[in-house]
């Protein structure tokens, strides 16, 4: 055989392009000008828009580069217009877009050019119907291609065997994609592979469709963030039906997870604080796909020796690209580019002339994505300490740009492919980066004639150049409490702080502002609570809180005591909370009177410390729907100044009297207090359990101290009280315990809540502490059995629960086959539970 084959003249008959992927219609589009008929083999069904499984990459962020745009157009004239038509989003660069790396972000100005985003099925498909109207063009679909066709010599391929048939052809492009089967074609008929290179860089992206709130979608229509360390990213764009991309991306061992719960946290590690808001109260659309990127990958066919006449080999099957940078489909429009050229030199050493056209097109797209991946600490850089040492030039270039916005918008020319890199390097750019980076303290910078990877051979010296998440100063010291969650929850919603009124010199009142939308769904029944969510050093944590107010008030008020050691608490006493967000739940709790107005009642509450929160709220709705019934209130209180919510107690005293008493004990003081006829009466002592049960009543509400709680039924049972008649709640609540691994454990799946969970878990374990480990958003809050909020009913299995009597799960609830999954353990193989009662 020869070298490269010499090319004898095709006629310009048939081509066959291999593949229907971007870089497969670009090629069919530009073939289509030259050959009289052009058939397109694709294995997938091309029959309707979607994702495809030929393109697994087709469900994450694909970005067109402004470079892509503009021959994308030149291709398909009108295809702009017809895409914003459709609703895909025109989006100015560095006005509407964000992009930050290792720490620096580019700023915002105008560029002078636009991007489109949409999905991937979303262009492929519009591009898809614009070459199949081409004339002489046919797409055919689900159908394989085989192996390739030759002559007797092997050295012109004739065509492809496809399934069931042979379709000859004067030349084939094989666009199958990195992991196509040309190269195990090429070795079969005697030629050697190509030599290739790269850099494996252990990618992984999650992504999932997400529909943001109206109003509180990021200004920005492109979001990009790449840190360094660790090696996180984050892509959000803007795409067509006014939908949202979030793509997340990992490298090495820390790949983003693909369970929700893990996801978000991922999401939240990485993501501005200006934009978590809205990721926390977007609307999942989708599950999350994910697509692993081992390496990039670049296959040097123009080193080649001896290749058949009649091929080519188009797209990522000569260089594939890390998804990261969204270069591959305007690298693919390039290449289009270049094979127009190279068929307008004639057929003459044809193979030959494409691949050296195509190198350099790729070349400098090839050393972006080098240079930045090969910035990686994970990146194993041996053999290239020249690329290596360009990175800490790169992230300079990157704090420039930060300050500068010519060179910003130089960065954002060549990030989009119209510049090549070298164009930083213009001396008037240079002077600039250098006065700009002089002003914040860099000792050494490349000087005019002076190689930009001197100064990080030679050791860089940054004073004042910012770190991520430091941008604007010295960082104080971190939040005890974040309102901003790791991730969204069934039943939380944002809710601004309308007021804090500080009660006493340790309690507070917050009250939020619901928006007519949620109205409804926060209603309440009288001793319900709400849980807060945030952060604690980057820890999720809960705090449950009563609501205050009487059933139908249409006020949603939490009162809370400060504790010296409370995250929550704490920021609200040294904060100034009013007018910003919190994630707050909806209503919940079993803590609550079965109300008749027609019911004579004579009612007891027993409360202590925040415990009254709850009473109060009860004991409010029961006065006002129940006019016939009557209370008796216990409240004890360290002293007079701390005795919570005491005016609101006082005006209901006011507005029903007679059908109110109120008594106050008061721990740790003794006396001073003048007696007021119409008011509460005072005991300087501790409550105790035994005087108060001989209060005539027949209806119980207890809340404060375990161990107040727990006397006072002891005392009551003594009396002949039967249990019923007593409800209480309790103030202790703990955290979550990760359950070891152990022996023996139990199939366990979780229903009624979002989407089904399934899970393995030792059997000493509480199912809901297991279950939390796998999922953060289960309906629970104290943990201890308490509150009632996971109530469940046991669907199929067994389990076991320790016995408390001061748990809020009811004798009618147990007779129902309801259980408390925070305190119980699976005993059989397999259990199965629906949340909700």
């Amino acid at each position: 055989m020869t070298g490269y084959a010499e090319a004898r003249p095709p006629g310009r008959g048939r081509a066959v392009v291999l593949g229907a992927s971007m870089g497969g219609l670009l090629a069919a589009r530009v073939l289509s000008e030259s050959f009289a008929e052009v058939v397109v083999i694709e294995r997938d069904d091309l029959s309707a828009p979607g994702d495809r499984q030929g393109v697994p990459q087709g469900r994450h962020v694909h970005a067109l580069l402004a470079r892509g745009r503009q021959i994308l157009e030149e291709l398909f004239p009108g295809l702009t217009a017809q895409l914003l038509a459709d609703g895909a989003v025109e989006c100015r660069s560095l006005t509407e877009m964000r992009m930050t790396v290792a720490g620096h972000t580019l700023r915002q100005s105008d560029s002078g050019y636009s991007l489109l985003q949409a999905s991937r099925p979303f262009l492929e498909w519009r591009v898809r119907e614009r070459v199949r109207a081409l004339t002489g063009v046919r797409l055919i679909d689900n159908t394989a291609a085989e192996h390739l066709l030759t002559d007797a010599t092997r050295d012109r391929v004739t065509g492809v065997r496809v399934t069931g048939r042979d379709i000859p052809a004067d030349l084939v492009v094989s666009s199958t994609g990195r992991h196509g089967p040309v190269g195990d074609w090429l070795a079969d008929l005697g030629y050697e592979r190509p030599a290739e290179e790269g850099v494996r860089i252990d990618m992984k992206y999650a992504s999932r469709y997400l529909r943001l709130p109206a109003g509180s979608a990021p200004a920005d229509k492109e979001i990009v963030i790449a840190n360094q360390n660790p090696a996180r990213g984050l892509a959000l764009f803007a795409v067509e039906d006014g939908q949202h991309i979030l793509t997340l991306i990992g490298y090495g061992k820390d790949h983003p997870p693909t369970e929700p719960d893990g996801f978000w946290r991922f999401a939240s590690s990485v993501a501005p604080a200006d934009l978590r808001p809205a990721l926390l109260d977007a609307e999942p659309l989708t599950g999350i796909a994910t697509y692993r990127y081992p390496a990039n990958q670049r296959r040097r066919y123009e080193r080649l020796d001896r290749f058949p006449a009649g091929l080519l080999v188009f797209g990522d099957a000569v260089c594939s690209f890390s998804p990261a940078f969204g270069q591959g489909m305007t690298v693919s429009a390039l290449q289009a580019l270049r094979l127009r050229a190279v068929l307008a030199g004639g057929d003459h050493d044809l193979p030959r002339r494409w691949f050296r056209a195509v190198a350099a097109a790729i070349d400098d797209a090839w050393a972006l994505t080098a240079l930045f991946d090969l910035a990686m600490p994970h990146v194993d850089a041996a053999g290239r300490p020249a690329l290596r040492a360009l990175g800490p030039v790169a992230g300079l270039a990157m704090a420039a740009g930060e300050r500068d916005a010519a060179i910003g918008w130089q960065i954002s020319r060549i990030a989009g492919l119209l510049d090549p890199p070298t164009a930083l390097l213009r001396p008037d750019l240079l002077a600039r980066t250098a006065l700009t980076l002089g002003g914040i303290g860099l000792r050494s910078l490349p000087r005019p004639g002076m190689s930009p990877a001197a100064p990080a051979l030679g050791g860089l010296g940054l004073r004042g150049l910012s770190r991520p998440g430091a941008r604007h100063g010295a960082p104080g010291p971190a939040a005890r409490f974040d309102p901003l969650p790791p991730g969204p929850a069934r039943g939380f919603h944002r809710l601004t702080v309308r007021s804090v009124v500080y009660d006493t010199p340790g309690s507070a009142i917050v009250e939020f502002e619901v928006p007519a939308r949620l109205r409804s769904r926060f209603e309440f029944a009288a001793g319900q609570h709400v849980v807060i969510r945030g952060t604690h050093d980057g820890e999720p944590i809960r705090r449950s809180y009563s609501l205050c107010d009487e059933a139908g008030s249409d006020r949603v008020r939490i009162a809370l005591r400060r504790h010296e050691r409370g995250a929550f608490s704490s920021h609200v006493f040294e904060r100034r909370i009013t007018g910003t967000a919190l994630y707050v739940s909806e209503p919940a709790g079993t803590f609550t009177p079965d109300l008749d107005p027609t019911a004579r009642h004579r009612y007891a509450a027993v409360a202590a410390g925040s415990g009254i929160t709850p009473i109060v709220s009860i004991v409010a709705t029961v006065l006002a729907a129940e006019p016939y019934s009557t209370v008796t209130l216990h409240y004890g209180s360290r002293d007079h100044t701390h005795i919570m919510l005491a005016a609101r107690i006082r005006e209901l005293m006011d507005r029903y009297p007679g059908r109110l008493r109120v008594v106050h004990h008061l721990s740790r003081q003794r006396a001073g207090l003048r007696p007021d006829p119409q008011g509460p009466a005072h005991r300087y002592r501790r409550i105790d359990p035994v005087e108060i049960a001989r209060t005539d009543a027949d209806r119980w509400f207890l809340c404060g101290p375990k161990a107040l709680v727990a006397a006072t039924v002891t005392a009551l049972g003594a009396r002949g009280v039967d249990r019923s008649r007593i409800r209480t709640e309790l103030f202790e609540t703990r955290a979550p315990r990760p359950p070891r691994t152990s022996g023996t454990s139990s199939r366990v799946t979780l229903t009624g809540y979002g989407e089904p969970l399934e899970f393995a878990m030792p059997r000493e374990h509480t199912i809901l502490d297991a279950a939390l480990t796998r999922r953060e958003d289960l309906p629970y809050s104290c943990l201890g059995g308490s509150c009632g909020t996971c109530l469940a009913t046991l669907e199929s299995g067994e389990v076991e629960m320790d016995t408390d009597p001061l748990s809020a799960l009811t004798a009618a609830d147990r007779t129902a086959g309801r259980i408390l999954p925070c305190l119980a353990r699976p005993v059989t193989p397999d259990v199965t539970l629906r949340f909700g009662g």
